[in-house]
């Protein structure tokens, strides 16, 4: 069999089971006729435990994120210090070369998932410590996104269009492309990119369904039916969908919405 092709390509832009069957009946489903549980199990299976610097670029961006919403907590000294020593060792690691040829000469091409645990797109595909490095680049960048440095955007999104393409089983390359793209205003690319992240994610939490709801409400509010099927059979646990659910359903009633912020660098 050829490797499946994921049902869609994500922007390069910033270049220049509950579910009541094994193949969810969603038409957001981005797999036709592929079981969800093969999915998620070859999804599993390519990922490896996180490196230091990966934990630690997850560390400060979580301390990081929203600090650039009016009102909210300011980055802490000690947060943006360790943001710039990971950034700097980061950064002093040279690229593979097949990387740094994608940022030289980006192609937008076909991702493709692998059919089973071994073959050769699986062994091209799987987590690495060279993988993670350039992953915890990204999510740096995305860190000093938050910060509103100048760039950020930019490189955050050369490393996620990259990646994305050459690792397309990483759910949370999927979540935080989805979040940089909403973010700056490419809610359909955004929501794309949120669909393939809560279908790959093994195990959905509340807080990832939540986000899936948030980007749909960006990109696709007329969808509310839809979006609310598609929780449901992408999440594992009832009482976790359903609480997502009533918690997101303000942001299609209008009862709600993101709070009015000031424009983005981009």
């Amino acid at each position: 069999m050829s490797p499946r092709p994921i049902a869609l390509l994500l922007s390069l832009e910033f270049l220049g089971c509950i579910g009541s069957a094994a193949v969810p009946a969603t038409r957001l489903y981005p797999f036709p006729g592929v079981d969800l549980p093969e999915i998620r199990a070859l999804s599993k299976a390519e990922s490896i435990p996180p490196s230091p610097e990966l934990r630690e670029a997850w560390q400060v961006y979580g301390e990081l994120r929203g600090s650039w919403i009016p009102g909210a907590p300011r980055a802490t000294a000690a947060a943006v210090s360790i943001l710039d020593q990971l950034k700097s060792k980061l950064e002093g690691i040279k690229e593979p070369d097949w990387f740094s040829a994608a940022l030289k000469s980006p192609q937008a091409k076909p991702s493709q998932l692998a059919e089973k645990v071994g073959d050769p797109v699986f062994e091209s595909q799987k987590d690495t410590p060279e993988f993670q490095m350039l992953k915890a680049r990204a999510i740096v960048y995305l860190a000093e996104f938050e910060l509103d440095r100048k760039g950020a955007a930019r490189e955050a999104g050369r490393f996620l269009a990259i990646l994305d393409m050459a690792h397309p089983w990483d759910w949370e390359l999927h979540a935080l492309y989805a979040r940089l793209l909403t973010d700056v205003g490419r809610t359909a690319p955004g929501w794309r990119a949120a669909v393939l992240s809560v279908f790959l994610n093994p195990k959905p939490s509340l807080g990832d369904l939540k986000f899936f709801a948030y980007v749909g409400s960006r990109a696709a509010k007329e969808q509310w039916p839809e979006i609310q099927e598609a929780m449901r059979q992408a999440a594992t646990e009832p009482s976790t969908v359903e609480q997502a659910i009533a918690e997101s359903g303000p942001l299609f009633s209008g009862a709600t919405g993101p709070k009015i912020v000031p424009p983005r660098e981009h």
